[in-house]
């Protein structure tokens, strides 16, 4: 509970967490004992994958096979092994047959290009790399073996369909004896977005990941027998960290999408029968605009998990009544391994719409100001996170050493308010803060008004350097359609529901925005692009406090870009 009412401190008793005290091989063993014939994995209606239904005692056996193989190779507890593919079947074999093995994942966005898989490979310092054989017109053997060159630690080359069968291969497999791998003992490493610089390391442990995803799944309403598909990426926290072990520990069944289609993931869901979704918004919308989507049997749907963004309190109602069912959001970030706060079923669309749930149990929340001391609730500073799913660190990365990480608690780099319920709500990122005047403004709380108009589909909003203020604000902005209102127009709407300061002085249209490989937008391409796109000098050249000739005038600019602001 909050230490006071009148902070914004949740203490929780790491107790109530329940810390899972195995590996997650060992916790797959478990299962496969309690229901050895209940389906683990289903892959149903996809074309380019295999379409399978593995059981959990068949899970259990291709786990401890792959296991024994990779022993058998030569690689040892320990080692870091990297996945670079899709949402292959193969992957999830691969991430229970790595945790018996007492190896390490390092996931790989199947995305990268040759320099990022350069150094995501270096930086882990990888043993061994498996990756399935084309992503797109891509194949990737190709790129691998460019990088290899340059990375002498990386022995081991394998392709998804044809070297997994040769590791299986090998004589005597059953002699080979499975370690005894520690709960707290580094599970997966996984990369952080990139979305203010260089991707961060992140190492995950086993307990941290299990007793993370359980209590996620357990507070959606999620057990025994469901039927869970999920549209994130393997290779991502929510995937591999979230959506695979979750849907084990609490007994369901996990259909993973090889790649989202709105069409196809309501032939799964229909014809699955599935009890739930975990996907994004957009996923969502996608659905609900599909022709065929309101001849769909969706009886069985029970629950929609909504993540990754923020979600308007205008989608939840309205999927709400398309799909019949329960909308539920949270967050959570890589180095939490996964969500950290969560609302509920039964919380109204307006705490889902503005708060992110309250903490997980066993999770503790601390909002601080610029010198690390705890704000009074209501009040915008940086979310910091004690609990169960915390990282042992970055590979690549130092944290600062200050008070805060000598009482143990990991600095999210993300603004939030608590009310004195402990609702959590997120409004932007700590280095995204616009300081115009003194006066600190939210990024996330202008946004969230500007999808209230009819003609903005997506807002952006950044602070650009201003000789007088210090920054302005400009939203960039992604219309709904090609006849939107002109800036002016949207100006003056913004001015009837937002402070003066608050409102953008300039605003910008545009087709795209910059992006990280898992679709977070890169803001700060998008602000350095702006920048040179209007012409204006960076903070450096700003002599603070002088005057400047537009500095309280709007700065309208219709110019629909074609193209993403940034590279």
């Amino acid at each position: 509970m909050p230490g006071s009412t009148s902070e914004s401190l949740w203490l929780a008793n790491p107790d109530e967490a329940r810390p899972v005290d195995l590996s997650i091989g060992g916790l797959l063993r478990v299962l496969a004992i309690e229901h050895p014939h209940r389906e683990a994995v289903v892959y149903a209606c996809h074309s380019e994958v295999e379409n399978i239904r593995v059981s959990y005692i068949q899970l259990e056996e291709r786990a401890t096979a792959l296991a024994k193989a990779l022993l058998a190779s030569g690689y040892a507890p320990g080692d870091h092994i990297a996945i670079w593919a899709p949402n292959n079947p193969e992957w999830i074999f691969l991430e229970y047959g790595i945790a018996k093995a007492g190896m390490v994942i390092v996931a790989l966005n199947p995305l990268y290009k040759e320099s990022e898989l350069a150094f995501a490979l270096h930086t882990a310092g990888v043993r061994a790399i498996f990756h399935a054989d084309r992503v797109a017109d891509v194949e990737l053997r190709s790129i691998v073996d460019k990088v290899a060159i340059n990375l002498p630690k990386l022995t081991g080359i394998y392709s998804l369909s044809r070297g997994i069968p040769r590791l299986m291969a090998q004589p005597d497999l059953d002699l080979q004896a499975l370690p005894s791998v520690h709960p707290d003992s580094p599970f997966m490493i996984q990369y952080t977005s990139g979305t203010t610089g260089q991707p961060k390391a992140a190492v995950l442990t086993h307990r941290g990941i299990a007793t993370t995803a359980r209590n996620s799944y357990k507070a959606w309403g999620f057990g025994s027998g469901d039927k869970v598909c999920h549209g994130f990426p393997l290779y991502h926290v929510g995937g591999s960290g979230n959506s695979t072990p979750g849907a084990a520990l609490v007994g369901a069944t996990t259909l993973p999408l090889y790649i989202f289609k709105a069409s196809r993931t309501l032939d799964i869901l229909e014809s699955e029968r599935c009890t739930g979704f975990i996907g994004v918004p957009s996923m969502l919308t996608a659905m609900m605009e599909d022709p065929s989507f309101h001849d769909r049997d969706l009886s069985s749907l029970r629950y929609i998990v909504a993540g990754g963004m923020s979600v308007p309190a205008r989608l939840i109602r309205q999927c709400e009544e398309a799909f019949g069912v329960d909308i539920i959001n949270g967050y959570g970030q890589t180095e939490t391994s996964g969500v950290s706060c969560s609302t509920v079923a039964s919380d109204n669309a307006a705490i889902k719409s503005r708060t992110s749930g309250r903490p997980l149990p066993g999770v503790s929340f601390n909002i601080v100001d610029g010198q690390g001391d705890t704000l009074p609730c209501g009040q915008a500073g940086e979310l910091c996170y004690r609990g169960p799913g915390q990282m042992l660190g970055y590979l690549n990365h130092t944290g600062p050493q200050d008070k805060l990480a000598d009482a143990g608690w990991l600095r999210s780099g993300d603004l939030a308010t608590m009310d004195a319920n402990g609702y959590i709500s997120i409004v932007g990122r700590a280095s995204e803060m616009i300081i115009r005047g003194g006066e600190n403004l939210s990024p996330s709380e202008i946004e969230t008004f500007l999808l209230q108009h009819k003609d903005v589909a997506e807002a952006a909003v950044i602070g650009l350097p201003d000789p007088k203020y210090g920054e302005e604000v400009c939203a960039v902005i992604i219309p709904s359609h090609p006849d939107h209102v002109d800036s002016e127009v949207l100006r003056s709407w913004c001015a009837k529901g937002l402070s003066r300061w608050k409102v953008p002085k300039y605003i910008r249209f545009v087709d795209a925005y910059p992006k990280t490989l898992s679709g977070k937008i890169q803001k700060f391409l998008l602000r350095e692009a702006t920048i040179a796109a209007l012409s204006l000098p960076p903070h450096d050249d700003l002599q603070m406090g002088e005057e400047s000739a537009t500095s309280d005038d709007a700065v309208s600019t219709d110019i629909h870009m074609s193209k993403p602001l940034g590279p």
